[in-house]
């Protein structure tokens, strides 16, 4: 059989069998900083792990929730913060705001269990600062980013002080 080195099938082929190997290993590499990231729904408080507990990068893997369709598979930067939609006037848990690097596709992920609280508030502190494209992305995808006004309830979700 012929084997063709740089053809894209052999390589997408290889990539989804190094991504099986290290889910069934218990987790998965990052590809933004390149840690171990350790798949343990005790550690996480959740059965779920979409991003990496060292940077909270994610990887553009779904179309849709879920259904890892995607043919993009570039780095998702975490960009801001929002709360999780829990009816009129309640506020749910804090979210990440993921953003594309390659095709903009916008994201919200659950925070886990065993992401550093330090880094979850760097990307809150740092969110202001978002360019006007971005953050009109962001209002056209009624997506609410946390501001100022909402440091007490971060602080109280975060760091259970209130």
């Amino acid at each position: 059989m012929k084997r063709y080195d740089n053809s894209r099938f052999n390589r997408d082929k290889h990539n989804a069998q190094q991504r099986k190997r290290e889910h069934d290993g218990g987790g998965f590499r990052c590809s933004h900083c390149k840690q171990f990231v350790v798949i343990n729904d005790m550690l996480m408080g959740t059965a779920n792990r979409n991003h990496c507990n060292w940077c909270l990068w994610s990887k553009h893997l779904d179309i849709d929730k879920g259904d890892r369709r995607s043919n993009c598979h570039a780095g998702m930067k975490p960009i801001g913060l929002t709360f999780r939609h829990e009816g009129f006037g309640r506020r749910g848990e804090v979210m990440l705001i993921h953003l594309c690097s390659s095709c903009s596709k916008i994201s919200i992920n659950r925070i886990a269990r065993d992401d550093p609280e330090f880094k979850v508030q760097e990307i809150f502190t740092s969110s202001p600062g978002l360019d006007t494209d971005t953050k009109r992305i962001l209002a056209d995808n009624d997506i609410y980013l946390v501001s100022d006004t909402d440091a007490d309830e971060l602080s109280a979700q975060l760091f259970g002080n209130s």
